[in-house]
């Protein structure tokens, strides 16, 4: 309701939907376009985000969903608060790509489309040290669809063993993040560069 009392309030009435968990306002008119991108910053819903809030989806997860193995909504928010204020410096510096999309999905079943993701993540359960099952995710790097920057669609890239405890997540994406910005050729995107970096540069 306050999202509809909101639009309303500035002239829209119809909105749209995407794939991609986005919502599209219609129907605004130029003058009331920043009064409606500050209110609608106030309920949660950024119209300049970060990198990662932009490029982030996650599906129903446990909370909602049967088949789910792990948490997933919870986990995204999480992860994209900590890497935004983790690489704050490379976002200052203009380093981080334009567009870097991480998907997180509860199980096996892709809603979340995990193949095509710069960093898909699949639900499962991972033993601990001890021996214990605690959730976690396996990861696929560098899958896409077919874009402007991108010639052919292509799935991610999967290494033997790479797995990481939900906890991690953000250590994880922030390490191999860092390591891209790092080593990659000029131009270069994320995609390319994780499926032609080295097993090691992964983990």
């Amino acid at each position: 309701m306050k999202l509809a009392d909101t639009l309303e309030a500035r002239g829209s009435f119809r909105l749209r939907t995407t794939p991609h968990q986005k919502i599209v306002v219609l129907d605004v008119a130029k003058e009331q376009v920043e009064p409606l991108v500050a209110e609608l910053d106030t309920l949660g819903l950024s119209a300049r985000p970060s990198v990662f809030r932009r490029g982030t989806i996650a599906c129903t997860g446990i909370e909602f969903c049967k088949l789910a193995i792990v948490e997933t909504k919870v986990t995204a928010a999480t992860a994209v608060a900590e890497l935004e204020r983790r690489l704050a410096d490379l976002a200052d510096s203009g380093q981080l790509p334009q567009a870097l999309s991480l998907h997180i999905n509860g199980c096996p079943n892709s809603c979340a489309r995990i193949q095509t993701a710069d960093i898909g993540l699949k639900g499962m359960m991972l033993p601990t040290p001890d021996g214990d099952p605690t959730p976690g995710f396996q990861v696929h790097l560098g899958g896409g669809l077919a874009s402007s920057n991108r010639e052919e669609a292509g799935l991610g890239r999967t290494v033997r063993g790479l797995k990481v405890y939900v906890e991690d997540l953000p250590d994880y994406v922030e390490r191999v993040v860092r390591k891209f910005v790092a080593d990659r050729a000029e131009g270069q995107t994320f995609a390319e560069w994780a499926h032609s970096a080295d097993e090691g540069d992964l983990q």
